[in-house]
């Protein structure tokens, strides 16, 4: 079960460097990704304010990728060391807490613009 779980605690961890990636895209070259940020349909071209979803989005791109890397970070030293016990418990709560609301702010966000 361990294995399973150090292979979960990777994933976040490539999650939160894409999420970070996406958001240098949105941030510094103006590129929406449909992928991440927008559900399935939706084209980027259609948006009405640009600029405003990027000013709106990109804060909230960038904690949650920096969540999912610092997540998925202590959850490897947590497979490997069992350095944080009962609060990694904590660090779970929280990452799934951070993922709920990005989803419902991309919601929102979509909304708003498209």
């Amino acid at each position: 079960m361990g294995s399973m779980l150090s292979l979960i605690d990777v994933l976040i961890v490539g999650s939160g460097a894409y999420i970070l990636y996406v958001f240098y895209q949105l941030k510094f070259a103006g590129e929406i990704k449909e992928g991440l940020l927008l559900p399935r349909g939706v084209n980027p071209k259609h948006c009405k304010d640009k600029a405003a979803y990027i000013a709106e989005m990109s804060p909230k791109v960038l904690v949650y990728g920096i969540c999912a890397l610092v997540c998925g970070i202590l959850g490897i030293f947590e497979d490997v060391y069992h350095m944080l016990g009962n609060y990694y418990l904590l660090v779970l709560i929280v990452f799934v807490g951070i993922t709920v609301w990005f989803a419902a702010q991309g919601k929102k966000a979509v909304k708003k613009y498209w």
